[in-house]
C-alpha cells in the first residue's frame, strides 16, 4: 500500500511541476557525455556511438527507466563537431521521447580543448492517468482524457579536456514543461529557478606504470529545488580494467566497473543502492553503457577516458 502511495505521490508532484523529465540521471557521466553537456560533442577524436540503459529502483511499480542513444563525431576541420541524441524517460503515467541535434565549436586551448555546445530539438510528452491506481477511484486529479504534447527542447554547455583533466558547465534541456491550468495542455516555458545546472570535474592521477585513479564529481543545481552531488572515483588497472563507487548526498550509494575491451569498444556498468528508506521497497538501479569508437586515432597511444 505504500508503495502505491509513493507512485501517487510522484506522479501529484510531477502535475503541479513539470520540469523536463528527459534530463537524465546517470553514474558514470564521462562515458555519456552528451546526454548532459552538448558542448562534449567530438571530444572523443572520432565518430562515437553510446547506449545507455538505467532502470531504477527495480522491483518498484512505475519507477523510472531511461534510455539514450547518443551519437557525435568531429568535422573535417575539428573546430566544428556534431551530435544527436535520441532519449527515452518514463516515470509512472509519464512518458517522454525526443530528439536533439547538437554543434560544438572547438578551440585549443595550451594542451587541451575547449568548447561551446548548443543542442536544439524536440520531446513528445504523453501522460496516461488511468493507470494510476488510487485508493480514491472519484479523485479529480487522476481522472482525465489522455495527454500529449510536442515540445521544443534546448540545451547549453561549454567543456574542457586534456589528456588528464576536464571540467564542464551545462543547462540540459532547460525548458520547463507545465500544464496550462485553463486550456489543460502542456506549454513550454523557461524559469531561471526551475532550471538544471551542471558542473562536472576529474582529474586522472598515475599511481604507477600499472594503476591510475579518476576521482571526479557532478553537482547539480536547481535553485527552486536542492544541490546535490555526485563523488566518483575509479581505480583503472592496465587501461583495462575500472572499478569504482560513487556517492550521492541524497542517500545513494554505487558500485561501478568497465571494461575497455579494446581501442574501440568499452563497456560500463553500475549498481546503486538507497541508503534511504526507500530500499525497502525496492532492489536497488542498474546502469549499463557501451561505447564504440569507429575509428582509432593511431597518434594517441592510449584510449581516451574522457
Amino acid at each position: 500500500m505504500l508503495r502505491k502511495a509513493l507512485l501517487i505521490f510522484i506522479f501529484l508532484q510531477c502535475t503541479h511541476l513539470l520540469m523536463g523529465q528527459l534530463h537524465p540521471l546517470v553514474d558514470q557521466y564521462h562515458l555519456n557525455g552528451l546526454a548532459i553537456n552538448p558542448a562534449y560533442a567530438g571530444s572523443q577524436e572520432a565518430l562515437n556511438i553510446s547506449i545507455h540503459s538505467r532502470n531504477q529502483w527495480i522491483g518498484f511499480e512505475g519507477a523510472p527507466k531511461t534510455n539514450t542513444l547518443s551519437l557525435h563525431t568531429p568535422m573535417r576541420n575539428k573546430k566544428v563537431n556534431l551530435g544527436i541524441i535520441l532519449l527515452s524517460d518514463r516515470l509512472g503515467s509519464k512518458s517522454e521521447t525526443g530528439v536533439l541535434l547538437n554543434y560544438a565549436y572547438r578551440i585549443q586551448m595550451g594542451k587541451g580543448h575547449l568548447s561551446f555546445g548548443l543542442a536544439a530539438g524536440f520531446s513528445h510528452i504523453a501522460r496516461d492517468r488511468s493507470t494510476v491506481v488510487s485508493s480514491d477511484p472519484g479523485d479529480l486529479l487522476l481522472i482525465g482524457p489522455l495527454q500529449k504534447a510536442n515540445l521544443p527542447e534546448f540545451s547549453l554547455g561549454s567543456y574542457y579536456s586534456n589528456d588528464r583533466f576536464f571540467a564542464g558547465i551545462s543547462m540540459p534541456l532547460f525548458l520547463t514543461h507545465y500544464t496550462n491550468e485553463e486550456s489543460g495542455n502542456y506549454q513550454p516555458g523557461f524559469n531561471f529557478a526551475s532550471a538544471n545546472y551542471l558542473f562536472t570535474s576529474g582529474y586522472l592521477f598515475d599511481l604507477n606504470n600499472d594503476i591510475e585513479l579518476l576521482p571526479s564529481c557532478m553537482l547539480r543545481i536547481n535553485p527552486a529545488n536542492n544541490v546535490q552531488a555526485d563523488i566518483n572515483i575509479n581505480m583503472i588497472i592496465k587501461k583495462l580494467f575500472w572499478i569504482g563507487s560513487s556517492i550521492r548526498t541524497n542517500g545513494n550509494l554505487s558500485a561501478l566497473l568497465q571494461w575497455q575491451i579494446n581501442y574501440q569498444l568499452r563497456l560500463g556498468y553500475s549498481y546503486g543502492y538507497e541508503l534511504s528508506q526507500l530500499s525497502t521497497y525496492q532492489n536497488g538501479t542498474h546502469e549499463i553503457v557501451l561505447q564504440y569508437n569507429f575509428r582509432y586515432i593511431i597518434e594517441v597511444v592510449n584510449p581516451r577516458y574522457f
